[in-house]
């Protein structure tokens, strides 16, 4: 990361800046995911970015797994508080801002259908290793098995909190009714799977590599979008789409626009419309699936690529209304009456 002295050795970015203007903490959720997305998706556009805040936040912003990535990425710059934006950036504000030219960026907020809905990002470390302009090889691969699960089954996925706040199955719960049902077809390895094979991998016994994440992805016609461990949101919804593997989920109610059912994902409700989904796509010609296959990476390409949706913003062909935007992202609505703390104790906290 670059001091604000040392800004002009980022003129190799030539693109409007984008700056991140931060108020409050609320943005180091996730290990500070958002803010490296934004960063490293305003890099890949040519454009600067430009932190400013407090030491005290770039301080934990610091501490986070994705906030170390992002300080440490080529025309990322610290401003402090005092420091002047130039006119011409992009302004991003993690609260609603006096200045008329900054966008609010309303993070955790439920679906806000007035304003612009910014896609859940895909991990930053899969940002860095396949930007979308490479992904024609993997959307071409079909030599595929019908169903993949790759990701954490730890039991704290299963506390039943997704349950309770979404009415939706928990992680632990989909891939028991997988288990009990398809025993015969279930798979824990890539090595050796057929069309019909449906692999349940736990990150826990072996870990995917960044580099490999969206190739292993692309081997699956369909992919068991089971939901994160607070919200049903997950990044792998996005990647997996990225490549042409079709979601089968729960929830396509949470992405913007909606799923549609036998267009650009399979949806189901509860553990028994979930057997009843996988029986659906065992029999699924291959026809059929190429087609939902297209129709998903067009869908990824129009709605869920957020360096598509930034270079919107940055150029002026997405209109913020009234200067904000939303990230509906979260397992609370942190703009609800009853949850919105006074901006002085979210700056302090």
């Amino acid at each position: 990361m670059l001091d604000a002295r040392d800004a002009d050795s980022t003129e190799s970015l030539t693109s409007r800046p984008v700056v991140l203007d931060l108020q409050t903490r609320d943005f180091v959720v996730d290990g500070a995911r958002h803010l490296a997305a934004i960063a490293m998706n305003a890099n890949l556009l040519g454009s600067p970015c430009w932190l400013r805040c407090s030491d005290g936040i770039l301080a934990t912003i610091s501490r986070k797994t994705h906030g170390r990535e992002m300080l440490m990425l080529r025309g990322v710059t610290h401003l402090r508080p005092s420091q002047r934006i130039p006119d011409t950036s992009l302004v991003l504000s993690d609260v609603e801002p006096g200045d008329a030219h900054a966008i609010w960026m309303r993070l955790g907020c439920d679906i806000e259908l007035d304003y612009p809905v910014m896609p859940y990002p895909m991990l930053p470390a899969t940002i860095g290793q396949y930007p979308p302009s490479n992904l024609a090889g993997l959307r071409a691969n079909r030599d595929r098995i019908r169903l993949l699960f790759a990701g954490n089954q730890k039991p704290s996925y299963g506390q039943g909190k997704i349950g309770r706040q979404f009415n939706i199955c928990d992680r632990i719960e989909v891939l028991a009714a997988i288990r009990e049902s398809f025993e015969s077809r279930i798979v824990s390895s890539l090595a050796g799977a057929d069309q019909n094979s449906i692999a349940l991998l736990d990150s826990r016994e072996s870990c995917i590599e960044a580099s490999d994440w969206l190739p292993t992805l692309s081997t699956a016609n369909f992919f068991l979008c089971c939901p994160g461990s607070s919200q049903p949101t997950c990044h792998h919804l996005v990647e997996a789409m990225s490549v042409g593997t079709i979601p089968l989920l729960e929830y396509g109610d949470r992405v913007t626009p909606q799923l549609v059912d036998g267009e650009t994902a399979i949806t189901f409700r509860g553990a028994k419309g979930l057997v009843e989904a996988v029986e659906r796509i065992t029999e699924m010609s291959a026809d059929d699936i190429a087609t939902m296959s297209q129709n998903v990476t067009r869908f990824f390409d129009h709605h869920l690529c957020q360096r598509r949706f930034l270079k919107g913003l940055r150029d002026g062909v997405i209109a913020a209304t009234e200067q904000r935007i939303s990230l509906p992202f979260h397992h609370e609505n942190l703009y609800a009456s009853s949850q919105l703390a006074p901006l002085a104790a979210r700056q302090a906290a």
